[in-house]
């Protein structure tokens, strides 16, 4: 049953995994050469960048330390891997084995929509949410309305214009989110009835805002662009209720260990509660930057971190770099110009 005090509590959510452990390659190569397990995807959803740990992950503690002292729990999401220096006796650090909560047939797993998708069912989780990736960082003081307000999901609320089908592995899953969710809600008579929130100027700003409204009347339904790549805000109970409306779908995306051109994934659940009126709108614009790491725009990322340029950013890490170790490193030395001293989350 939920009460009161735990719909007021915001928990963080942070899947991890250390690609270089030596035990981990050896089950994912596995995995990877038997044909009933292959990655159907090609090597852009499979490459070593996904998998891989910049060293940046006391940064994201000591950020959430800093910048959000008020989060109730930090869930961190392993395969039962953890960082040798991560004080597991602070009291607001859940460590979460995949094996907690993500059913038996669907494991091991080294899909990340399978990780994610599954998440309602961990113990203890908070009714609301905020699903950080690792490469996602807080850079300045973050308050509990930056997520959440009147118990709504803060989302960013972006509708495409025109109507698109696009070519790379995350449009695909956006056009197969949009799917089931037509599968399973009234899209268009929802939009209808919620398109003030589509249209508030004041929150999404007046171009913004004119483009949601053209998009839906061009259109006809409701035609998302990505929710792209900053915290997002989740009700676990929109993951229940997808969960019982479609569970074909959800399955299907979860029994895949690697990622698949065909799945869906946590934005169904942004998309869920957009429809629903569920949310309160925001422009992600206003809020953070997402970067590409690559040899061309390190001092860049490197400048916005010290100057604290952004509320949030994410450093998307890729395959074109050509000196990892170095730029990491100097990313690590960006972030310790305002992140110095030990988290409470670090021994």
């Amino acid at each position: 049953m939920k009460t009161e005090s735990n719909m007021n509590k915001i928990d963080f959510v942070l899947p991890w995994v250390d690609g270089a452990d030596p035990a981990w390659l050896a089950e994912k190569r596995r995995y990877e050469s038997t044909g009933t397990a292959e990655p159907r995807a090609g090597g852009e959803a499979n490459s070593d960048c996904r998998y891989r740990d910049c060293g940046l992950l006391r940064y994201w503690f000591r950020a959430v330390d800093r910048f959000a002292p008020w989060v109730n729990r930090v869930f961190f999401v392993t395969c039962g891997q953890k960082p040798d220096w991560l004080d597991e006796s602070n009291p607001k650090l859940r460590l979460v084995s995949h094996s907690e909560y993500i059913p038996a047939e669907c494991l091991p797993t080294f899909h990340s929509d399978t990780i994610e998708l599954n998440l309602h069912r961990i113990p203890d989780l908070s009714e609301r949410f905020v699903l950080f990736n690792d490469d996602m960082f807080l850079l300045r003081p973050a308050r509990p309305t930056d997520f959440f307000r009147s118990g709504l999901p803060v989302l960013p609320c972006d509708l495409g214009l025109p109507r698109w089908i696009g070519c790379s592995l995350a449009s695909r899953v956006v056009v197969n989110n949009g799917g089931v969710l037509k599968l399973g809600l009234d899209v268009e008579r929802l939009v209808r009835k919620n398109i003030w929130k589509f249209a508030d100027v004041r929150a999404l700003g007046f171009a913004r805002a004119v483009k949601n409204v053209i998009s839906f009347a061009v259109n006809k339904t409701w035609i998302p662009g990505t929710f792209g790549h900053l915290p997002l805000a989740h009700l676990k109970s929109t993951f229940e209720e997808i969960w019982r409306s479609q569970p074909k779908a959800m399955e299907r995306t979860s029994r895949s260990r690697f990622r698949i051109d065909d799945g869906v994934s946590h934005w169904l659940a942004c998309a869920w509660d957009m429809v629903s009126g569920r949310f309160c709108p925001s422009n992600e614009k206003r809020v953070g930057e997402t970067f590409i790491l690559g040899d061309g725009n390190c001092d860049r990322i490197c400048a916005a971190i010290r100057s604290q340029a952004y509320r949030q950013i994410c450093i998307n890490d890729t395959d074109r770099i050509s000196d990892p170790d170095r730029t990491f490193a100097e990313v690590a030395k960006a972030f310790d110009s305002i992140l110095p001293g030990k988290s409470s989350f670090e021994r």
